[in-house]
């Protein structure tokens, strides 16, 4: 038997260019595409201050940071910091402006299944992405724009299972918050919400043997993250902040192979003071500056819309609104009540679950308008001033926000460089010693240098410390004290300072 081939005609061959771009979700394409050019254009151009600086020597030489420890964060970063584009530093920013660009795209699959359209996510969702605090986040590396990604892949997941509640769905969602959890803990704040949404859209469904099952087991393999922290402190890696030094300048690591000192890391132990750090009066004033802060992140025109979504939401999809509810008021309530000074930056997951509002209340406004025949004119004001305020909020915050030309913690750091001596020893803070160890673990330079972090070390043996080293090497601080400046000679020396005796007579 001979079998002949023919050729198709030109226009029955499959994926043709139009047929290519009939495929592609537009929808999908800019709401990442957008903000991850904004934030591209932005991005911080190298290594960044302060606790960006110890994420980024943490994750880029296989290290370790303070609580909750972050092993997902340290596993995904140390993958992402051999891409070949830039410098160390730029590489961490950039991911967290894809965890930004993420977020955003995975907020606008949530509101399609709400059932909001292009031009009411447009408004919500570009209020959302030009947030000062949410913007400034996805500039530097931080964990948290990765937390709201993760945050709205779950709300994505809670919707899914309600579509289909069968084991597999729920053991889905289960190991998702698990990763989730493993990479910033305040995923518990969101627990008693998935909660409540499982069992009120399908009780039945939802405490089944096989569904209870599969939510633990998939629980327990996203939380075996959490055996990253462990097994790296085996390899005793050069960075390391989980630990003390002592009066000698040794640092003794927490041994975080015992049970117990592992969960004193991943729950914040040492961060416990600060928790519920205020009084009554207090915690008033707080949340009025946190509301105050929301109403100029939204840019105060999606604060309105936000509330009636709050109110669409409750009375037509009781669950969900509810959910998302508790979400909302577990993280802005914790927040509120935590006594850090860096507080604003967390409020991210409250800003998503505001954004999925203000959609649902846009959406309810353009539904009102176009239920008028004669309405299209109002119909396309209202578009107009979506797009207005996206625009004004993307101009008003630019000059705010932006790192593109913010090249001062490098220039901080090789200032320290220089002016230490061979065999220095650096003491200091978050704005000083994470930059020099970057540029020693990741870039190699001066390794003769020794710098420890105050926040590792107690008062009196960093007191002790520098009495006893002073005759033996040349000593630096970077705040020098009142006990240091009554003690010692203190000569200014680049952006810190030298610790000499103080000569007497």
């Amino acid at each position: 038997m001979v079998i002949r081939h023919t050729a198709q005609p030109s226009h029955a061959r499959p994926h043709s260019l139009q047929q290519l771009l009939g495929m592609v979700d537009v929808r999908s394409v800019a709401a990442f595409v957008g903000p991850m050019a904004l934030y591209t254009l932005t991005l911080a151009p190298t290594i960044y201050n302060l606790d960006s600086a110890e994420l980024t020597t943490a994750a880029a030489t296989g290290g370790l940071t303070r609580a909750t420890g972050y092993p997902v964060y340290l596993m995904l970063g140390w993958l992402w910091a051999q891409l070949p584009v830039g410098d160390v530093g730029y590489r961490m920013n950039l991911l967290s402006a894809v965890g930004g660009a993420t977020t955003v795209l995975l907020a606008d699959r949530v509101l399609r299944r709400l059932g909001v359209g292009p031009w009411a996510a447009f408004g919500a969702l570009g209020l959302l992405a030009t947030a000062p605090f949410f913007w400034a986040l996805s500039l530097i590396a931080e964990v948290y724009t990765l937390h709201t990604a993760l945050m709205a892949g779950i709300i994505l997941l809670l919707l899914r299972w309600r579509e289909q509640p069968i084991p597999r769905r729920l053991g889905l969602l289960a190991l998702v918050g698990g990763v989730s959890m493993g990479h910033h803990l305040a995923t518990a704040l969101l627990v008693p919400a998935c909660l409540v949404f499982v069992v009120g859209t399908a009780p039945r469904r939802a405490l089944a043997p096989r569904s209870i099952g599969a939510a633990v087991a998939g629980g327990l393999l996203g939380l075996s993250v959490y055996l990253y922290l462990p097994l790296r402190s085996l390899g005793q890696p050069a960075f390391n902040y989980v630990g003390m030094y002592d009066a000698a300048g040794v640092f003794s690591p927490v041994n975080l192979l015992q049970p117990q000192q592992l969960w004193w890391l991943i729950t914040g132990r040492s961060f416990a003071e600060q928790m519920l750090g205020y009084s009554p009066a207090g915690w008033l004033r707080e949340a009025g500056a946190y509301g105050a802060q929301l109403f100029r992140s939204f840019f105060a025109v999606g604060v309105g819309p936000g509330l009636l979504g709050v109110a669409a939401l409750l009375r037509r999809d009781r669950w969900l609104g509810l959910a998302l509810a508790l979400m909302f008021l577990a993280n802005a309530c914790f927040y509120i009540g935590y006594r850090v000074v860096d507080k604003n930056t967390m409020y991210l997951p409250t800003y998503l679950v505001w954004a999925l509002w203000a959609g649902v209340g846009y959406q309810q406004l353009l539904t009102w308008v176009s239920r008028d025949n004669g309405g299209q004119a109002e119909l396309r004001l209202l578009r107009g001033v979506l797009t207005v305020a996206v625009v004004a909020a993307l101009g008003w915050n630019w000059h705010l926000v932006s790192r593109a030309n913010d090249w001062s913690a490098r220039e901080r750091g090789e200032a320290v460089l220089e002016v230490v001596a061979p065999g220095g020893l650096v003491l200091g803070y978050w704005e000083t010693v994470p930059l020099v160890e970057y540029l020693q673990l990741v870039e190699s330079r001066r390794p003769d240098i020794t710098a420890i972090n105050r926040f590792l070390i107690r008062p009196e043996d960093l007191e002790r410390l520098i009495a006893r080293e002073l005759h033996r090497r040349p000593v630096y601080i970077d705040a020098p004290t009142a006990e240091l400046l009554d003690d010692y000679r203190i000569d200014p020396a680049g952006p810190i300072y030298r610790v000499l005796p103080r000569a007497h007579p």
